[in-house]
């Protein structure tokens, strides 16, 4: 039974406790977590689309929700595969949306210029901007893109982390703005994470990055920390491989320690976490993480490994050895 009310719940970040209990308990299989990853692909294309209409998500919101329920009782029986189901779910919501997003469309083609604001609040999230780029945007953080068929360059504002694969255009370089720092490039995928300063990232390619009178080239494996208020820029060279875990689909561990895991589950779930020195770390993991919850996976560890964990108010992870 697909928990229909989590999963709008979770997607428009008005899940309860215990929606969200449900919602974790539904997702523990494979199958599901892939069901709920291709949907949540389509909310996030559908609010791509409607932007600008926001007023009217409510009433639209809960079009679909009565078809969805209406609909969910014949969707197992009659599309055993994960593709059928989502593609019924598809078809639901684009007619939920069909009449809106003809406007929409209509709307769009005759301005010259608009804004749209992308914001991640409760998670990573992945978003297609206009000119076809892909942008997974971090947890609390926001995009704002500016459109406009005059200018001759692709302008985007960015607060807080996010990782671009940027579509190319020789005649539109594309401009990432954090402050008072300056990101240019045509094509590429980079991330940059303005939270503390601004890292520039550069995975492939090449960008330029600008702080005040301060212009540097970044090429592959490098990495350009800005400091705001000197306005200096310092290149290095470093795992950027490491840099863009969060932003990753999957994550795959190989026999990997609890000291060895920790960073990357740091990156992952954007939590610190400390490590008590007596934890012994004799014992290998080998698992994948997709959407599973920082605590299964710790409760999970827990078994084979004599640990105990807690969280505080600052979203510190703290593990130690377990007294026997």
């Amino acid at each position: 039974m697909i928990p229909w009310d989590s999963i709008l719940g979770a997607f428009k970040d008005e899940i309860s406790v215990t929606q969200q209990e449900k919602l974790d308990k539904w997702l523990l299989e494979e199958q599901n977590r892939l069901l709920y990853n291709d949907l949540h692909l389509v909310w996030l294309s559908i609010l791509q689309e409607n932007l600008e209409h926001s007023s009217n998500v409510d009433e639209l919101w809960g079009k679909m929700e009565k078809r969805m329920k209406r609909r969910s009782f014949f969707i197992q029986p009659f599309y055993r595969s994960r593709l059928g189901i989502v593609a019924v779910v598809s078809a639901i919501l684009i007619f939920c949306f069909s009449t809106f997003a003809f406007y929409y469309i209509g709307d769009y083609v005759e301005k010259e210029s608009a804004l749209y604001t992308y914001t991640s609040l409760n998670g990573k999230s992945k978003v297609f901007l206009p000119d076809g780029s892909l942008v997974w945007l971090n947890a609390q953080s926001s995009l704002s893109y500016s459109f406009d068929k005059k200018e001759d360059r692709r302008q985007v504002i960015l607060e807080g982390e996010a990782c671009f694969e940027v579509a190319k255009d020789k005649k539109k370089p594309f401009i990432v703005t954090c402050g008072e720092t300056e990101i240019e490039v045509f094509g590429t995928v980079f991330n940059v994470n303005s939270i503390n300063g601004v890292e520039v990232s550069l995975l492939s390619g090449s960008v330029s990055v600008r702080s005040g009178d301060q212009f540097k080239h970044l090429s592959p494996g490098e990495v350009a920390i800005c400091n705001t208020i000197s306005k200096e820029i310092n290149i290095e060279k470093r795992d950027v491989n490491f840099d863009v875990l969060w932003a990753q689909e999957s994550i795959n561990f190989e026999r990997k320690s609890i000291r060895e895991l920790s960073s990357s589950l740091s990156k992952w779930y954007g939590v610190t976490i400390l490590l008590d020195p007596k934890i012994p770390d004799d014992q290998a993991y080998t698992f994948k993480i997709t959407v599973e919850p920082l605590e299964e996976i710790l409760r999970l560890m827990a078994r084979t490994n004599p640990i105990e964990y807690s969280f505080d108010e600052n979203n510190v992870l703290r593990i130690k050895r377990k007294n026997n």
